[in-house]
């Protein structure tokens, strides 16, 4: 039996009365803690946590951390086929004050027909892009950093094995000419790097970015690669290697010279060989073709007009301002074969730089056929210069190698080819 109790009509309101009471207090309750935090919020937003007010101070810094006031010349970088002079070059300016600083307008040829698989890396401020990260050093023999554009360098002692035994090329010390240039001749039919790979290697790399030590002692390279405690100053041979973007369109020439020997292989192809030796020429036990300096020039050029070497029926001598040894003694610089180059588009070089001893120097420039011929009939044109070839903004101090060459003193004058300030940049591929 289930047993209901009713409350009565009273009791039934007092509760009402009661629960009404116990909400409104609850809600107060709460109003009240909720003014209460906020005016504390407030006040200590207003007397605490308000920041003093900000001060600027100017800072100076020490002469020492001051940028560089020496900047090299803005070099113009693209080419159109008029002439290299119309290229555009991001400006390299460097402010010590607080004024705004005004870059130059660098228009960029968005032309998807030159691609040739190249992505867009001619930019500004990429890392192979045409920018200031591009770097200036590399002069001289190069620099013992990677520089934000260089070709990779390294030295070959041909008188030594890797291990360090002596080679035909020295048996008992002394250079065997025949051995040199028949060794470096081997080198120069493939250009791999596994011809070279008995004999001792410089464990230290240099990264150059231009091409230019007149009239210095052959003890220079083995000092500049860090190994002249283990290389004698004879019989030794530099090779850089890297790819390089062409800054142009149209057809181009090398120009150079080497004491004893400086060979350009561009494009898989050789474009370049110039000095007081010619490895390449040379026939097993005679040198009668590898010495082509002095009177034997006259015999070399011979061989040349007459279609014998064939190999360099383009070439031409041309006589050049600022070298007067190499002017009697080789005919002056060395003119190489025609190459067309497209811009932007990357392309492998190597260097080969040789000396069998004594005194060592060696140019590299360029001439720009299409835009901005140098030579014509056989002769420099007027005041006119060759580029220099460079792959960053770095360009060579005559002070600078002064002093270089003074610690490697070859003897004789010092060579200065001069070089058209404004050369444009081969910007090299990491």
């Amino acid at each position: 039996m289930a047993l209901h109790i009713q409350m009565s009509e009273e009791a039934e309101k007092e509760y009402k009365r009661v629960k009404v009471r116990g909400m409104l207090s609850s809600f107060g309750a709460a109003a009240g803690l909720s003014l209460a935090f906020a005016l504390t919020l407030t006040f200590t937003v207003i007397y605490f946590a308000t920041d003093p007010p900000a001060e600027f101070l100017a800072y100076v810094p020490p002469a020492e951390d001051a940028p560089p006031r020496n900047q090299p010349t803005t070099p113009k970088l693209s080419s159109k086929a008029a002439t290299p002079s119309s290229t555009v070059a991001p400006s390299v300016i460097v402010s010590t004050g607080a004024a705004p600083v005004a870059m130059a307008q660098l228009d960029i040829d968005m032309d998807d027909s030159a691609d040739d698989g190249l992505s867009l890396e001619v930019g500004i401020g990429l890392d192979t892009g045409l920018g200031d990260d591009l770097g200036d050093a590399g002069g001289g023999m190069g620099s013992s950093q990677p520089a934000g554009s260089a070709l990779e360098g390294t030295l070959y002692d041909l008188k030594q094995s890797k291990g360090g035994a002596p080679t035909k090329v020295a048996p008992g010390g002394k250079v065997d000419k025949n051995e040199l240039y028949g060794t470096v001749a081997g080198y120069l039919k493939t250009w791999s790097q596994s011809a070279l790979g008995r004999f001792y290697k410089s464990p230290a790399k240099l990264y150059a970015s231009n091409f230019f030590v007149p009239m210095a002692n052959a003890s220079l390279a083995p000092d500049a690669f860090q190994c002249a405690q283990k290389v004698k100053p004879a019989a030794w041979l530099v090779v850089y290697r890297g790819k390089v973007k062409s800054p142009v369109t149209g057809t181009i020439r090398f120009v150079g010279l080497g004491d004893d020997y400086i060979g350009v292989r561009f494009g898989g192809k050789v474009v370049l060989e110039g000095g007081y030796r010619l490895p390449s020429a040379y026939v097993k036990g005679d040198l009668s073709k590898v010495h082509i300096s002095t009177g034997d020039h006259a015999k070399y050029k011979a061989r040349i007009k007459s279609g014998e070497d064939k190999a360099h029926r383009d070439y031409e001598f041309v006589q050049y301002p600022g070298i007067p040894t190499w002017n009697a003694e080789i005919g002056g610089l060395t003119v190489g074969s025609k190459v067309n180059v497209k811009e932007g588009v990357s392309y492998p070089i190597e260097i080969a730089i040789t000396e069998e001893g004594g005194k060592f120097g060696y140019v590299l420039m360029w001439e720009n056929v299409t835009g901005n011929p140098v030579v014509k009939n056989g002769k420099v044109s007027g005041d006119k210069k060759f580029y220099l070839f460079r792959t960053n903004f770095s360009e060579p101090n005559r002070e600078d190698l002064k002093t270089l060459i003074g610690k490697h003193s070859g003897g004789g004058e010092m060579q200065w080819p001069e070089f058209d300030s404004d050369s444009p940049i081969w910007v090299a591929v990491p």
